[in-house]
């Protein structure tokens, strides 16, 4: 599936820029845009190349993460103990595997397509225009490892805007950025320090979770609502439960005061469950074992590129190393790396003072954290300890998932995983055992995230309002460059003909804001649940990353999905017919044309568990904990 160009052609183009192409009959890749009338016909986008072949390359990009593991731990001078039993390589963005743009797993997926394309076609040239030269020093040794001469173009387009706050984690100097998280996170624990610590936690079942994602009137009745529990809260009312909330990135005083003042409420609305926030543990012996812990990884880090080794590929002289660097620098220097010694260690001390916990269950992501409390929890000698898939799995979200070599016991470095996974419904355990993880470990509970869907009307939905036009219900994302691409597309498509009978209801991310925008768009609140403007839309477009997809689908509202050229295709539902799939600004024309006649509906019960009365829970902590 990697042959992609019909006409033979010495030489390949990779354009990774937005400037203008001059027509040649050279072979054209796009590495950061679809196909569409401004490039020849012959040219083919890298991201499509990904899409075809989407296992295959999965399972290299894990293969590669699980060698570049095992080759750090097996040498002496790579290794990162960080105490006995426990490797720091566990703690790394690049394990933890996130799909912001950062992580530039993305980009490693599109390097492997390449070295496929590559061996398919036989060229002798390859020219490369980029602003990357990370990109270019990897494509060059792929050149070189296929024979092929490498050049590059003069690249003269634009390049994506930086944050300051992405352009100051550049400049300022590592050790120095370690030090301010040290200063943020003791001034943060100083604000929420109570009389209580985590010694007062009784219970003998723990949730780990997030100080986010609170019910809607949480701020009103001030007992504890979750959008990750939900219904399991009522449940647990009348059992002893520890609650053990880690932060947000809440650092302003206004907001530390709110969340000490909720903090104590929900303790008083209910003395049989204590909640407690990781982050307020602010005493002396956490800052002295972080900050020697922190010096132990800057002093085994000062010597960067003896590590560069390890991200080489085993079977190919092709070495990664230049598009990792940086992130590996953070989180073995910078302020990650603070962070996630600080963490460290306040679990340490949390798990040291709980008396003897049955059971644990924490909100699997991977996250850095994580696999600190699955060490320590066994370390400390408690229950068993269940990683909850709260939301989707998602075919590229490659955080629940490894190389299943991870999965034997023959590894030179082992990773800390939970003795169950608890999965939602038939759609997330189709996609783990899909992704090799051992089903023997997986267990089904009810969807606590959807149970809306159970009570949410799924036919005869009409729209009310104008019917002469096509209302678009927008729904916008965190991501950046999925944000942009979306809005792209749809700016586009209102500048011409076709678009007069269309008006727009634009729903932003919350952390998001438009300015500019088209007549036609109407901005409605971006904290307000989606399903409220269902009523009021003809079809949902969104971003592919979105999980609101599932809420537009299993109402019965057509839904539009805008894939991005410079991630992968995140979607809950890829691959399902009933969703549209679009990427440039004609094929998104053409969906909305589509739409007409009975919208295609999924049933909710064919993607999660949704009995509001949750007995796959009562029995998974009833059996578990006994």
């Amino acid at each position: 599936m990697f042959k992609i160009f019909e006409v033979k052609s010495p030489t390949l183009k990779i354009w990774d820029t937005d400037q203008d192409y001059t027509n040649s009959d050279d072979s054209l890749l796009l590495w950061q845009q679809f196909t569409g009338s401004q490039f020849p016909a012959h040219a083919v986008s890298i991201s499509d190349v990904i899409e075809l072949n989407a296992h295959e390359i999965r399972t290299k990009i894990l293969d590669f993460i699980y060698s570049v593991g095992e080759n750090v731990a097996g040498s002496s001078k790579t290794k990162l103990k960080f105490e006995s039993g426990f490797d720091y390589f566990w703690m790394t963005q690049f394990q933890s595997r996130p799909y912001t743009q950062s992580a530039r797993l993305n980009t490693l997926a599109k390097l492997f397509a390449l070295i496929e394309i590559l061996k398919v076609h036989k060229f002798e040239q390859i020219r490369v225009c980029t602003a990357d030269p990370n990109l270019s020093t990897i494509i060059a040794s792929i050149a070189e490892s296929t024979s092929a001469r490498f050049r590059t173009i003069s690249f003269n387009g634009e390049t994506s805007p930086t944050s300051a706050k992405s352009h100051l984690k550049k400049v300022i100097p590592k050790p120095l950025l370690a030090f301010i998280c040290l200063l943020q996170q003791s001034r943060v624990a100083a604000k929420l320090k109570t009389d209580e610590n985590s010694s007062t936690c009784s219970g003998s079942i723990s949730f780990f979770d997030y100080w986010y994602r609170f019910g809607a009137t949480v701020n009103e009745t001030r007992r504890f609502e979750s959008q990750y529990w939900t219904n399991l809260v009522d449940e647990l009312k009348n059992t002893d439960v520890n609650w053990l909330h880690n932060l947000v990135d809440q650092h302003k005083k206004s907001e530390l005061i709110h969340i000490k003042s909720l903090q104590t409420d929900f303790n008083l609305a209910n003395t049989n469950n204590r909640h407690s926030i990781i982050d307020s543990i602010n005493e002396s012996v956490i800052v002295v074992k972080s900050v020697k812990s922190y010096l132990r990884l800057l002093i085994r880090s000062l010597w960067l590129d003896k590590y560069k080794s390890s991200f080489t590929l085993s079977d190919a002289p092709i070495n990664f190393w230049p598009i990792f660097k940086n992130e590996w620098l953070n989180s073995l220097r910078g302020y990650e790396a603070m962070t996630n010694c600080i963490r460290f260690h306040r679990l340490e001390l949390i798990l040291q003072r709980l008396p003897k916990q049955r059971l644990g269950f924490y909100l699997i992501e991977n996250q850095p954290w994580e696999m600190a409390l699955i060490y320590l929890w066994r370390k400390h000698g408690h229950g068993q300890i269940i990683g909850v898939a709260h939301s989707t799995v998602r075919f590229w979200d490659l955080r629940l998932m490894s190389d299943p070599r991870r999965f034997l016991e023959v590894g030179i470095n082992m990773m800390p995983r939970p003795d169950l996974v608890a999965i939602n419904g038939p759609l997330a355990h189709a996609a783990m055992v899909d992704a090799r993880y051992p089903e023997n470990e997986l267990v089904d509970v009810e969807a606590l995230m959807y149970q809306h869907l159970a009570i949410a009307p799924t036919n005869g939905r009409k729209k009310s309002g104008d019917s002469s036009k096509v209302t678009i219900l927008v729904a916008t994302d965190f991501l950046e460059s999925a944000t942009q691409t979306q809005m792209k597309l749809l700016n586009e498509l209102l500048q011409t003909t076709e678009s007069k009978n269309l008006h727009i209801l634009l729903k932003p991310h919350w952390s998001q804001t438009f300015k500019d925008l088209d007549p036609r768009m109407d901005v409605v609140s971006g904290k307000e649940d989606l399903a409220t403007y269902f009523d009021q839309c003809d079809v949902l477009y969104c971003s592919a990353i979105t999980s609101a997809v599932i809420d537009g689908a299993c109402a019965g509202l057509p839904v539009i999905q805008c894939l991005d050229p410079q991630s992968f295709n995140l979607s809950p539902l890829r691959g399902h017919a009933e969703i549209q799939v679009v990427r440039t600004t004609k094929e998104l024309m053409h969906a909305i044309n589509n739409i007409g006649g009975t919208p295609p509906m999924i049933k909710p019960s064919a993607l999660f568990n949704l009995d509001s009365q949750l007995p796959k829970w009562k029995a998974l902590i009833r059996t578990q904990a006994t």
